[in-house]
């Protein structure tokens, strides 16, 4: 599954398995709009302008809420004083490399998904 956020809209690409559950929850608990997926083509989130718009700290924060996590547990996970992972989701501080590793383990992904 592959989700794109932007306010106020989200669009979602589902498959697998399980990909009818999801939309028929999605369809029963949300209010959506569902676009034809015959005319549409998957393409690579990495090449979308939301992407290229994103920056390091806004994904450290999605990967984060992802792994629900708050700034705290991150923070002693990676042995990172809380006050700069705030910073770092922010974008008032520029993430080391070092600091990059930790949140990457921590976060159970890689560096480069960090990284727009």
């Amino acid at each position: 599954m592959s989700v794109l956020v932007r306010t106020p809209h989200t669009e979602i690409s589902l498959t697998g398995e399980r990909a009818e559950r999801v939309l028929k929850y999605l369809r029963r608990n949300m209010k959506i709009n569902l676009l034809d997926s015959v005319e549409n083509e998957a393409v690579d989130i990495r090449d979308t302008g939301f992407w290229k718009s994103t920056g390091s700290g806004e994904l450290l924060m999605g990967y984060r809420l992802k792994a629900r996590l708050t700034q705290q547990q991150l923070a002693e996970r990676c042995d990172i004083v809380q006050t700069v992972i705030s910073d770092y989701e922010k974008g008032k501080r520029k993430i080391t490399p070092k600091a990059m590793l930790k949140l990457a383990a921590a976060l159970n992904t890689t560096p480069e998904h960090l990284i727009p």
